[in-house]
């Protein structure tokens, strides 16, 4: 590269906005300190000498830039003219090769040009995006097989379709036209090898895009690429498709004659409501019963609790019994402790027990009731109550045998309605955690009771709610309701063997669903909420599947 030479360094640079970092100009201000500098009184003698001493300095440095110019350098061996003085003594430079000192602009000595002050940056407002204009591509593209031009063509295209789809919200996100363009051309040039595959992509992107339904919000399916949009119009259909109302889902309710098989308390048996005060015992103390877990005979009562708790009274499995052939037979292990069926329980506590499916004990503990009952008459019509929820009940032991925990109800969005832990009017003798995922402490802030659970359930279920669960006759025994309206996952998902054999919860939520619940590692318990939620998730899969309209 040839070397600068300073010949424009002192003229002003003509753009007042420069910002090149390498001028020929100079941007340097007029030194105002020359001019304000006081005037003092010099001898003629000296300033005659200081201006023959400068214009002699001035003589050499012109002939240094005269012989750069021309080539002709004194130090190489080339001939140059001696200058004369002149009879004032000063030094006139000689005439050569047609070039003048006098019709020569002596120019200053070099200078490094000064950069101009760096102005501050805008703010980050000032590089938004320019919506009143097409987009333009970035400089810093990442290396594209598609040549520039090409793609700033398309994204044009692409924008111009998108401008005119999002015209009605455009008000609400002046960028989304921009945003879209971009996401829409880096996808398309990212998955096309060669030119001509990226121009047929963009040009049925940009059919796509002329063709979806103009959004009315942000968040419509239409907004987007088109693998967005598509995604988007999916989940759109499948959430339709799911979606549960009483005409959809009537055809899975279980049907009454059917009651009796699945074990389902009659809700038109008037014995379960029509109970005098006389026959109402409210704990089984004192009564003989056997024992829930180890099958022994002992006399219910609330005594001394916590020192037969830790004496441990009852010895126990808390888990099932699976086939397993060990050495060649084939023998019966409980999955808690992979003991053989048979040998001494792995737990030790307290004796429980419960009533099972005996209606008439359980309604001389706590009267059913039916939901019209609960509801009363003349109180709210029809559109007061939710027409679909899902509830999933929690046990524990208490001297009234299994005794209401904790109720959960969902709507059919999975919104959690009621959440409630139940406050016990009778001694509890175990809270059940591993199952119930109750703890003592949690109990201890219950504040409702049973009927007062039972009628703030009430406030969502109507006479012709439809209640989903899984096994529902217990929670409905337990929430003592009686309530025609019900669709049960176990007959919906029938066992191979049939009633009364049952599939459990976790099994068909991961044939149907892909995912687990209710962890066996875990020794915390069940969520409500969540086996609530999964009857629903199972069911709206069932609709799905069966393609009801």
């Amino acid at each position: 590269m040839f070397s600068n030479l300073g010949l424009l360094s002192s003229a002003r640079c003509p753009d007042p906005t420069c910002g090149r970092p390498r001028c020929f100009f100079t941007h340097a201000e007029a030194s105002s300190s020359q001019s304000t500098l006081p005037s003092r009184d010099v001898p003629s003698t000296v300033r005659q000498a200081v201006k023959r001493r400068s214009e002699a300095e001035e003589e050499e440095r012109i002939r240094g830039v005269v012989r750069r110019v021309t080539g002709n350098d004194s130090r190489r061996g080339n001939p140059t003219s001696s200058p004369r003085k002149l009879d004032n003594g000063t030094i006139k430079p000689s005439v050569r090769d047609g070039i003048s000192a006098s019709n020569m602009v002596p120019p200053a000595l070099p200078q490094i040009p000064v950069r101009p002050t760096p102005t501050p940056a805008p703010p980050s407002s000032a590089f938004a995006i320019n919506t009143a204009r097409p987009p333009v591509l970035p400089i810093n593209l990442k290396p594209s097989p598609h040549p520039r031009p090409d793609r700033q063509k398309g994204l044009n295209t692409l924008y111009t379709q998108y401008a005119k789809l999002y015209a009605p919200i455009l008000h609400l996100s002046p960028d989304l036209a921009h945003t879209s363009a971009f996401s829409q051309e880096s996808e398309t040039a990212a998955t096309s090898s060669n030119v001509r595959i990226y121009k047929t992509a963009i040009h049925q992107a940009a059919v796509s895009i002329s063709k979806r339904i103009p959004p009315d919000k942000l968040d419509h399916p239409s907004i987007g690429t088109v693998k967005e949009s598509r995604v988007a119009h999916e989940v759109a259909e499948k959430e339709k498709l799911s979606r549960l109302s009483r005409e959809k889902i009537d055809r899975y309710c279980l049907p009454l004659d059917q009651f009796e098989i699945w074990r389902y308390p009659n809700p038109q048996d008037s014995s379960l409501t029509d109970i005098s005060p006389e026959e109402v015992k409210i704990d089984g103390e004192g009564e003989e019963r056997i024992c829930n877990r180890c099958k022994v005979t002992f006399v219910v009562s609330s005594k001394n609790i916590e020192e037969r708790m830790k004496n441990g009274e009852c010895k126990y499995h808390y888990g099932r019994t699976l086939p397993e052939r060990i050495e060649g037979r084939r023998k019966w292990m409980y999955t808690c402790c992979g003991k053989e069926r048979g040998e001494v329980g792995c737990q030790d506590y307290i004796h429980v027990f419960s009533e099972e499916d005996d209606d008439r004990k359980l309604a001389r503990r706590v009267p059913y009731k039916t939901t019209e009952q609960v509801i009363g008459k003349g109180d709210g019509g029809l559109g007061k109550w939710n027409e679909v929820v899902a509830m999933d009940c929690e046990m524990i032991y208490t001297t009234a045998g299994i005794s209401l925990g904790r109720v959960t109800i969902v709507d059919e969005n999975g919104e959690i309605l009621l959440d409630e832990l139940v406050r016990q009017t009778v001694p509890v003798l175990d809270v059940n955690t591993r199952f119930s995922g109750i703890t003592s402490d949690q109990l201890k802030t219950a504040v409702m009771d049973l009927p007062a659970v039972r009628a703030a359930a009430c406030m969502f279920i109507g006479p012709d709610t439809i209640i989903v669960g899984h096994g529902l006759e217990n929670d409905l025994r337990a929430l003592r309701l009686l309530h025609i309206k019900v669709i049960d996952t176990a007959f919906v998902f029938p066992h191979d063997k049939g009633p009364p054999f049952r599939r459990a919860l976790r099994d068909i939520v991961k044939e149907k669903l892909g995912y687990f619940i209710q962890d066996r590692t875990s020794d915390l318990g069940h969520s409500s909420a969540v086996d609530a939620k999964s009857t629903l998730e199972v069911l709206k899969w069932k609709v799905r599947e069966d393609n009801v309209t």
